[in-house]
């Protein structure tokens, strides 16, 4: 099996990570749910690795999510000065349908700009109360220009600025000064567990709860806490996954370089074995992620024949990123998404590629039924 998925969740963690999640699910304590000393020691592990966090991305107050389309949601929450916000083409609908949602219940104005530095300088003004970028597309895996937008919107407004980092956290540096929140999920390339993510708040950003209920604190009142990550962090926390995601980060962080150069040397050595197949289409190599194609045929169909004839396992459709497949011209069928991860090696890369040379020269590309 030749598992080439890894843009949605990475398939190989580290070992410390499967041995924290044993660890901490067999001691089974509840972190700020009792005075003992599991319950406690529990809780310190968990504000190590909100440590951790500020460490290796920015300062600021760390809420723990069960994924990145939690911490967004609650990062949409902020308290604004005013209502325009800007966004743009390329983002995942963990951006887009949350703020549709609120520009349809009259909350807020949505502009939706290209993610170039000249569509921010036109968009953004001083009635801008936040702008949301992500920092790489999870379909093509391109960089946007995130720094130079972060330093015209601080120079043209005061609005908040929030990051989306799903596809960038552990692979991709990204200087975060300028930067209100960030969020990411933890099973990408931070390399932790499905089930974990997190949000990093800048002092003085006022957030509301996404969800209500016991936080081990103010205990003695109903009254809804609203204090920052406590009161965001209603019911018991991820603890295994949460403990594991700090030694899953450290080691991402230790390692980064060696594994992106792979990733980005399989997805060249992928595409290089492709480049005279003349049914193949590429739209993208970038950052260890290949978009393409199979004339003729359904990405959804090929990626079908990968899995039940060849085992080799890929991502096809729109991949929850309507405009951007639009700008591609890919919309009406998506297309199929090679991500390479820490799990993959140079044979892995030539099986995949002969896999879909083969598909190609199939009498007809059709169906695998039967197979």
């Amino acid at each position: 099996m030749v598992y080439l998925d890894n843009a949605a969740t990475s398939r190989k963690k580290p070992f410390s990570v499967y041995f924290t999640i044993l660890k901490e699910t067999l001691l089974s304590a509840n972190p700020g749910r009792g005075g003992h000393r599991a319950a406690l020691s529990a809780a310190m592990k968990i504000e190590e690795v909100r440590s951790i966090v500020r460490k290796r991305f920015m300062d600021g107050e760390v809420v723990f999510t069960k994924n990145c389309t939690e911490a967004l949601n609650l990062a949409f929450t902020a308290r604004l000065t005013h209502r325009k916000v800007i966004t743009t083409s390329v983002e995942h609908n963990s951006v887009l349908r949350p703020l549709k949602r609120m520009e349809t219940m009259g909350k807020i104005d949505l502009i939706i700009v290209d993610p170039t530095v000249e569509a921010f300088s036109k968009a953004v003004d001083r009635a801008t109360g936040m702008v949301v970028i992500g920092a790489v597309s999870n379909v093509t895996g391109k960089k946007s220009p995130v720094e130079e937008i972060c330093d015209i919107v601080r120079k043209k407004s005061d609005a908040l600025i929030v990051i989306d980092g799903a596809q960038s956290a552990g692979k991709i540096d990204i200087d975060l000064k300028n930067a209100d929140m960030f969020a990411t999920s933890g099973h990408k390339s931070l390399l932790g567990t499905q089930g974990t993510g997190f949000l990093i708040v800048k002092r003085g950003v006022v957030l509301e709860p996404l969800i209500t209920g016991g936080t081990g604190s103010s205990g003695a009142v109903i009254d809804v806490p609203k204090d920052i990550p406590e009161g965001m962090e209603a019911g018991t926390l991820n603890g295994p996954g949460i403990i594991a995601l700090g030694k899953a980060i450290e080691y991402a962080f230790r390692r980064k370089k060696k594994i992106v150069a792979k990733e980005n040397a399989c997805a060249r050595l992928f595409v290089q074995l492709l480049s005279k197949e003349k049914r193949i289409v590429i739209y993208s190599c970038q950052n260890g992620v290949v978009l393409c194609n199979v004339k003729g045929m359904q990405p959804s169909e090929a990626a079908d024949v990968l899995s039940v004839k060849y085992r080799v396992y890929v991502r096809s459709g729109l991949h929850c990123a309507p405009l951007m497949h639009k700008k591609l011209g890919t919309l009406s069928d998506g297309a199929i998404r090679i991500s390479f991860g820490n799990n993959n090696n140079f044979i892995q890369v030539l099986y995949a590629a002969y896999a879909l040379k083969k598909i190609c020269r199939e009498r007809n590309g059709k169906s695998v039924r039967g197979i």
